[in-house]
Order: structure tokens, then sequence, then C-alpha cells
């Protein structure tokens, strides 16, 4: 935003512009104005803040003299000073994979040069490439993921003042048609139920709780005794574990308001959860020689202050699927897909699932479950303890 700084009878306009690819600031863009001598206080005031408007209009919309400046160095520029201050570990991490895909096929363009072609043939190319390890193609979702992060890059090259627009923007195009969620029906999400009835009881817990909640994964993995209020059934979802490789588990909140929210659970749930802090408290007390606390986590690692690994409940339940002759395709995320499918095949309104699920607007929720809606709308079924029967109509408002 452009800075107006009095200098006797005129103004000097200040725009910043930013850093070089060095990581040094550009030089500041200035421009003295004069009012016209005829002007109130009030009318120089307005005057002076439409010269600022216009002149940071103009500069942003020059681009600074970066032609020497290829993808591959602006990348490192944005891995090293940029990405940190704007993006969780994980998501970096993941991003440096795509970025290894990106830098041998358009590291040595310049940003200056890059257009719309180069990112529609590199993507073709991608679709080309086989996976060593299943000798397959890339997936669609992975050179989709290439694509959003060459987008997340570029975009902020743009408010950097590197270049004066996107040139990947809307370079994209999914090919063949788009895989749908892995869902299980009524019957499917019964038979989990039953299952998970013959596993320890934390492992029960885990699961149902997905299931009755749609919570993700690393959000039960980050929930605290003291997140669960007895009284009202709720339980108040607000940090998210996170494990990045050769990295310590950690913690952290929700990426959006929405994330941080309450959900509902039936009785049935209640008992089971009560029975699991039960055993909990046993551990606790025979094995670290202490009492349980509220601040301890509910699924928490024997003999640490720390939670349990999303990927070690991902590895269970595929040993679950194997050994109850259950659909091998789906996976813990399956779980939260189905908890949010059999809300809006009951006739839960969207917006609500949305709330449910933390989504920040339900146009999300309605992207990643239409086929739900297509679904014959009735109750879901009651039985198998109730665990994951989505207790929310007696609190709606609360």
């Amino acid at each position: 935003m452009a800075s107006i700084r009095k200098r006797g009878s005129s103004y000097l306009i200040v725009v910043s512009m930013g850093y070089d690819y060095n990581g040094k600031r550009i030089r500041q863009q200035q421009k003295t104005v004069h009012p016209p001598a005829e002007l109130t206080p009030r009318q120089v005031e307005k005057w002076l803040n439409e010269q600022a408007v216009l002149f940071e209009r103009d500069c942003r919309h020059t681009p600074q003299p970066v032609q020497q400046l290829t993808l591959a160095k602006y990348i490192n520029l944005w891995l090293t000073d940029i990405a940190p201050g704007k993006l969780a570990k994980s998501t970096i991490r993941r991003d440096r994979q795509d970025i290894e895909r990106i830098l041998p096929a358009l590291g040595h363009y310049k940003l200056t040069e890059l257009r719309p072609e180069h990112f529609r043939n590199f993507y073709a190319e991608l679709r080309k490439v086989i996976r060593p390890d299943t000798k397959k193609p890339l997936s669609e979702y992975t050179i989709e993921g290439v694509h959003a992060t060459l987008c997340s890059i570029l975009s902020d090259a743009v408010e950097g003042g590197f270049l004066s627009h996107n040139p990947a923007w809307r370079t994209y195009r999914y090919a063949g048609r788009k895989c749908e969620k892995k869902i299980a029906d009524e019957e499917t999400a019964q038979k989990i139920i039953a299952a998970l009835e013959g596993e320890s009881i934390k492992y029960e817990t885990y699961f149902k709780l997905i299931i009755a909640t749609g919570m993700r994964r690393g959000e039960c993995c980050g929930l605290k005794w003291c997140d669960i209020d007895w009284e009202q059934r709720s339980i108040h979802i607000c940090r998210n574990a996170v494990k990045v490789t050769d990295e310590e588990i950690f913690v952290k909140e929700p990426k959006t308001r929405a994330g941080n929210r309450y959900v509902y659970f039936s009785a049935e749930m209640e008992s089971l959860l009560r029975e699991y802090r039960q055993e909990c408290a046993y551990i606790t007390e025979t094995y670290d020689q202490r009492e349980l606390t509220d601040d301890d986590f509910l699924f928490r690692r024997q003999g640490a202050q720390l939670p349990m690994t999303p990927t070690t409940f991902t590895y269970r339940f595929k040993l679950i699927l194997k050994k109850n002759g259950l659909p091998q395709e789906l996976n813990v995320h399956s779980l939260r897909h189905t908890a949010a499918s059999l809300m809006i095949a009951g006739g839960t309104d969207v917006a609500t699932v949305a709330g449910i699920l933390g989504h920040s607007q339900p146009s999300t929720t309605l992207d990643i479950y239409t086929h739900a809606s297509t679904r014959t709308k009735r109750p879901p079924a009651r039985d198998c303890k109730g665990c994951w029967r989505y207790e929310y109509d007696q609190h709606i408002g609360k």
C-alpha cells in the first residue's frame, strides 16, 4: 500500500515494491505531487488518496526488471524466503516433491518468457511418465497437484512484482473421468463397525469417532481429554496432529476458522469413550506411574506426552479390512466421506454437514459429496451400538 508523506508545501507518495530474487528489497518508487492551491484541507486529503491509488496502480502493473531471473532461481527464493512464512512444513515438503518434477522441464525458462503452452506441454509430458514403483503412469491427481503448486508459486511472483500476471492460470484441464471418492455404503459401514468391535478399545474408539463425527484422522489424533464436554456430549476440534518425514510429530491449529468447531456424539459413543478413558487411566497409572490428566491426548504414545501418528491408524485400518474381507480400496479418510454421505443421504442439509466437517464453504462439501445426494434419502440405521449416528439436531444453536 502506498504511503503519503508531507514535505513542506508538497507531498511524497512512496510505494514499496517487495524483494528481488536475491532476497534484497527492491528500491521504492516515489513521486512528488503538489495539490491545487484552491482545494480545502478535506479536498486535499481526498485528492492525495486518489493520486496514491493511481501511482501505486502504475507501479504494480509495471513488472520489475527481472529479465535474467529464471523459474529455478525464483523457486529457490520462494522456498527460502516466502513459503516458510505462509505454508506449513508438511505443505512445503509436499510442494518440494512437485518442484522436483517442475525444475527439469521448466526451471531454465526465464519468468517473463513463460507462456501457457509451456505448461500445457509440460502436463502432457507428465502423463507419459511411468512410476518406477507401480509401473503405471502418474495419476491425474498427481498432475493436478503439480499444477496447483505452480499456480501458487507464480501467484506469489505476481504479488512480489516479478510478473504482471500468472501464466499458469487456467492451463490445466483434468484428463479422463475423475474418480469417485472412496465411500463405504451403509451396509459396508455396518460391517466395518461390527469388525471394529473385535479390535482393542483404542482402535475401536478411534475409528468409530471418525465414523460418528466425520473428523479428519489428524484431528482425531490431536484430541485431548479436555476437549470433551461430557455434559453436552460434544467434542471441541481445535488442533491437528501432523507428522513430517524425519521430524517429530507436532500439533497445530486448524488451517481455517471453520476447522475450529464442535461436534456432538450419541449416548452410545459416550459410553465407549468413558470405557476407553478408564482403560487409558489404568495404563497411565501402571506404566507411567502417574494419573491420567485432561491435558493428555486421547490417543497418546505410551511413555510420552505426544499423540500417536495418523499413519499408525492408517496401517491398522488396512489390516482390519483385510482380516474381515472388507473392500481394500477404502482408507481412513473414507470413513470421513462415509460419515458425510450418510448424513446427506439421511436428509441433513449441506450447510450443516459443511459445519460438521469443518469446510469453510458448503460448496466444498457439495463438490466432494455430490453423488451422495443422488442416493435414496433415508435415515441411517441406528443399530451397531449407534456409534456413528450423528446427534446434531438436538444441539443446533448450542
